[in-house]
């Protein structure tokens, strides 16, 4: 039990019902919508591809290929690249790519895209859920209207917006090189009602040719597992920063739960907070007016909204680390009939997809008191001396009826139709009540929560977090830190680290 000194801002987050609901951003087994599964049944059905099982079997192998050019690259040069650009880009070509994305990138064909959307789409489909639903949690006020997906394949993430916001979006520009992609994202969508406008382009040039430069900027920019089939640093720089001059609000990038993606997420959110401090730093220079000053802070200036706390350097760097999560989702009938298990075991009805995430907002980050500011917490014994006598009665009936539970023999689940809700390895208390998703609680953006970076682990009555946290009030500096909940010193936080998991948050 808490109680607050202050007023009702940390009163209102400490009950233990917000607390909950604000900390909790990780989802349970997701199930992909039935309009998706239906329309990639469909899109099979009709291609009538042979060898199927051989063409998955393909695919994958080439995003290995795209993992080893990746891992290749000079740590000293992208740290370079990163951190000033400037002094590694000719002067007279800066963020001006040669090629097409599609000419430096992976190219799909058509037997590759088909491949691709019955193996692969529902698992990017989502991580890009997962995103977008904590985003959205995160700002509650934000609803995109004009959307731009960047190497859009075959609309995974379009899917995820219209689960996520199936109201607000208006307008949809689609951005992807592969002609055979365009294909099968248009045809997924055939017969799908309450669309808003989608455009689609080959390039971001013949995008920003198209449109009228007022109509550049975007709600809501998106670039999901797309960096990473770019093997050039240089090349992804430059279309992070064209991504960023497109963006008029929040910047969405997605990779594998790699080491190879967490570190190009890492690198691309060094750059885009290293260029935004450089114009906030020329800005405040060359400006003096208070009333302009405020309207060039708001251009000139990002923060992170998810997953970081903090707009600091990545602690997990130094720690020899690297930042990801998992979104478990029930495999779907395609899944299950043309992939294959390793060591020939039989398929799981479920698989846990692993991505890494950043997303970005122009501004400045809100001024919000932290969660814990001026709240004392009750200890077990300060408890305990308050309970009643009709607390402490025992009831006789339980442990019978507990005994009686445990003659129950366990059946093995069936590895095809299994959909569980616990990720693997978890050691859950089998007293914890599974709870339905909530999406009323909100955490604020000013800082003092931290992110759950790994599982937590539980022994006994103390449970251990892995948490990425800031260290200032202004979230401009962050640490990874480990922290020990007792039951014994604090049964009410106890109480939350216990049913927390991985990607949660942690309140300060």
């Amino acid at each position: 039990m808490a109680t607050a000194l202050i007023p009702e801002t940390a009163q209102k987050v400490l009950t233990q019902e917000t607390l909950r609901s604000a900390a909790k951003q990780s989802q349970r087994c997701l199930t992909v919508p039935v309009n998706l599964r239906r329309a990639i049944k469909k899109y099979l059905r009709d291609q009538e591809e042979p060898h199927m099982k051989r063409k998955v079997l393909r695919l994958s192998e080439s995003f290995n290929q795209i993992k080893d050019v990746n891992s290749e690259l000079i740590a000293s040069t992208s740290k370079q690249l990163v951190e000033d650009p400037l002094q590694c880009v000719d002067q007279s070509q800066r963020w001006k790519i040669k090629s097409s994305y599609g000419d430096i990138g992976l190219t799909y064909r058509d037997d590759e895209t088909i491949a691709y959307v019955a193996s692969r789409m529902p698992a990017v489909f989502s991580a890009c859920h997962r995103v977008l639903k904590e985003v959205r949690r995160r700002l509650p006020g934000f609803s995109p209207a004009k959307v731009l997906d960047f190497g859009a394949g075959t609309g995974s993430a379009f899917w995820a917006l219209r689960e996520v916001w199936p109201h607000s979006l208006e307008k949809v520009n689609l951005v992807e090189p592969s002609q055979s992609m365009q294909r099968a994202g248009q045809s997924l969508i055939q017969g799908q009602k309450d669309l808003p406008l989608i455009h689609s382009y080959g390039t971001l040039q013949s995008l920003t040719k198209s449109i009228n430069k007022s109509e550049r900027e975007h709600d809501l920019v998106i670039a999901s597992y797309v960096l990473g089939e770019i093997p050039s640093l240089k090349d992804r720089i430059t279309v992070v920063r064209q991504l960023w001059d497109l963006t008029r609000d929040v910047l969405i990038l997605i990779e594998p739960g790699t080491p190879q993606g967490s570190n190009i997420i890492s690198q691309m959110r060094s750059h885009i907070l290293w260029m935004e401090k450089r114009k906030c730093r020329k800005s405040k220079g060359a400006i003096d007016d208070t009333s302009k000053d405020l309207v060039v802070a708001r251009k000139s200036s990002a923060y992170i909204v998810a997953p970081c706390s903090h707009d600091g350097a990545c602690p997990l760097e130094k720690a020899g680390k690297y930042c990801h999560f998992v979104q478990r989702l029930e495999r779907t009938s395609t899944q299950r009939a043309y992939k294959r298990s390793k060591g020939g075991q039989p398929l799981r009805g479920f698989e846990d997809e692993k991505f890494s995430f950043i997303a970005v907002r122009r501004g400045p980050r809100p001024r919000e008191p932290w969660p814990l500011d001026g709240v004392k917490f009750e200890t077990l014994k300060e408890q305990n001396t308050k309970r009643s006598l009709e607390d402490l009665e025992i009831d006789y009936e339980d442990p019978v009826n507990s005994q009686q539970a445990s003659l129950i023999p366990f059946e093995e689940p069936d590895p095809i139709t299994y959909d569980s809700d616990v990720m693997e390895g978890d050691d859950v208390d089998d007293n914890d009540e599974e709870e339905e998703e909530d999406d009323t609680g909100h955490a604020d953006l000013g800082g003092g929560w931290g992110r759950i970076i790994y599982m937590p682990v539980r022994r006994g009555k103390q449970v251990t977090m892995d948490v990425c946290r800031s260290t200032n009030q202004d979230a401009s500096e962050g640490v990874l830190q480990r922290i020990v909940v007792t039951k014994k010193k604090n049964p009410t936080l106890h109480n939350q680290a216990r049913k927390s998991l991985w990607g949660d948050l942690w309140p300060f």
